[in-house]
């Protein structure tokens, strides 16, 4: 059982075609929400949707193209009705050394994981003011955004975007009953992360691992849990907050 109830609302959700934004959708759909899954992955959020049911549709796109964005999200709207609630998830995180890091890559980073929740937020919360409708805003970050490490100068740069994006869209949506807050998970471990860690990540893996002080990887069904609370009524009082969910990862040094 969820413990919630989102069976009068419909929620848009960006990169829930596997990983943390999978777990967002299931969670969601086993609490009754009407899902939306917003994606460029045709394959991948197609069988998202058809995987969790009857209560999510799949709408497929570039969000990197602003146009693009404005469309699919009209298109959900008038699909799916009124969006109540977006999750900010899509995001791509290449590792390549600062040095080495061409300028399409750069480009491609910020705009998948900082430029589209920008403009995926803007088209929705523009919908929303104009129908009157108060909902709420979580956008996806990371540890990564306060963290630094090798190989991650666009990522990190794109989450540390992210979080600040949060706060000033919550300063200007508050006034309409939007609230809109962020969740930084740390080390996760969806399939993804797992394939690499098994592989040629898995000495970066067990150095992130033995650093957390609860000793071990979250789970997507942890980040989606925290992602309902701020979508619901118990988090009716925060706006422009981040939730940090990292293990204490990002607390210090864990032991001598």
């Amino acid at each position: 059982m969820n413990g919630f109830d989102f069976s009068n609302d419909t929620i848009l959700i960006s990169g829930a075609a596997a990983g943390i934004g999978r777990a967002i959708a299931d969670r969601l759909a086993d609490a009754g929400a009407k899902l939306a899954l917003l994606g460029r992955d045709a394959e991948g959020v197609s069988q998202a949707a058809e995987s969790i049911g009857p209560a999510a549709s799949a709408f497929v796109g570039d969000l990197s193209d602003g146009a693009a964005i404005d469309a699919l999200v009209g298109s959900a709207w008038e699909a799916v009705g009124p969006i109540t609630g977006l999750v900010n998830c899509a995001g791509i995180f290449p590792n390549t050394p600062m040095l080495d890091v061409a300028v399409e890559e750069w480009t491609r980073v910020l705009d998948t994981n900082l430029r589209a929740p920008f403009l995926v937020a803007q088209a929705v919360a523009r919908r929303m003011i104009a129908n009157e409708i108060q909902g709420a805003i979580v956008n996806i970050s990371s540890s990564a955004a306060i963290l630094a490490r090798p190989g991650i100068p666009h990522y990190g740069a794109s989450k540390a975007g992210v979080e600040q994006l949060t706060r000033n869209m919550a300063i200007e949506l508050a006034p309409h009953g939007i609230r809109v807050n962020a969740v930084a998970p740390g080390l996760i471990a969806t399939d993804r992360v797992m394939a690499k860690a098994a592989g040629a990540g898995k000495t970066e893996h067990a150095a992130k691992t033995a650093r957390i002080p609860l000793r071990r990887e979250g789970r997507p069904d942890e980040i989606a849990g925290l992602v309902l609370v701020m979508l619901s009524p118990l988090a009716s009082y925060c706006t422009g907050s981040v939730l940090l969910a990292d293990g204490g990862f990002t607390l210090g040094i864990p032991s001598y």
